[in-house]
């Protein structure tokens, strides 16, 4: 269970049981602190009168420098024919935002986030960004506390699955572009179109529903913070049905 106790302006500032992160992430702190600061977001750090330094943005430097090396050896040994363009745009792929919000997810990284009020109201600890840069974050952490090696087991653990993916063609940077190359391809001449049918919320956190339908066949219908986001959610989904719908298009 998580208790946090906030005392402005003091530098250890929760008392968090982090037991289960730790076996989910697959490593066990000695200094708890580095995880904390993982965890302290700029606007946190802002709202109780602490330096820059103390968010977890320098930790969020280092973590993608690791991820880098690592996720760039993985592709290395799974493709030993590969050139640099095609390991490049692979790494792209695992490393993207998208893909390291999803990691973060399954870590519930974002229950333990440490966000400024108007943050926190605003959906913070679930935005894409955010929890990508937590990951980030949390990487270097480890790095910091037990070394490179023990950094390269953790991205192994939870971005194996991931860089699979990417090298199967199953994750895109750009879902609705794919969606839309896909229904034009092999003979198939599907138009693909997309339908706000949803519009809810304040304007600081709007929730936009879209639709995607190939021709007038609905394919996927998906939530997101912003008209862009929903289409690239509901895209994603659109792909599987539309792959399903038509096997001999892909």
């Amino acid at each position: 269970m998580r208790v946090i106790c906030i005392q402005p302006f003091l530098v250890n500032m929760t008392m968090t049981d982090y037991t289960e992160l730790e076996k989910d992430l697959g490593y066990t702190f000695k200094d708890k602190s580095l995880l904390e600061t993982a965890f302290t977001h700029t606007t946190y750090v802002f709202e109780t009168g602490r330096g820059h330094w103390e968010s977890n943005q320098r930790l969020e430097f280092i973590g993608d420098a690791v991820l880098d090396v690592v996720v760039g050896q993985m592709l290395y040994e799974l493709k030993p024919q590969a050139d640099e363009g095609y390991l490049s745009k692979m790494r792209s792929v695992s490393v993207c935002e998208k893909s390291f919000a999803e990691v973060a997810r399954k870590l519930h990284l974002g229950d333990y986030l440490l966000l400024g009020k108007g943050e926190a109201q605003n959906g913070g600890n679930d935005k894409d960004s955010t929890l990508a840069d937590c990951f980030e974050s949390v990487i270097a952490a480890v790095y910091f506390d037990g070394g490179f090696e023990q950094a390269r087991k953790c991205i192994l653990k939870n971005l194996t699955e991931t860089v699979q993916k990417a090298v199967n063609g199953e994750i895109f940077l750009d879902y609705k572009s794919r969606l839309l190359e896909l229904a034009q391809t092999r003979g198939f001449q599907h138009t693909i179109r997309f339908e706000v049918t949803g519009e809810r919320g304040p304007a600081h956190m709007k929730e936009f529903d879209v639709s995607v339908y190939s021709d007038d066949v609905l394919l996927a219908s998906a939530t997101g913070h912003s008209k862009k986001d929903a289409e690239q959610k509901c895209a994603e989904k659109g792909i599987k049905e539309y792959m399903s719908l038509y096997p001999d298009s892909v």
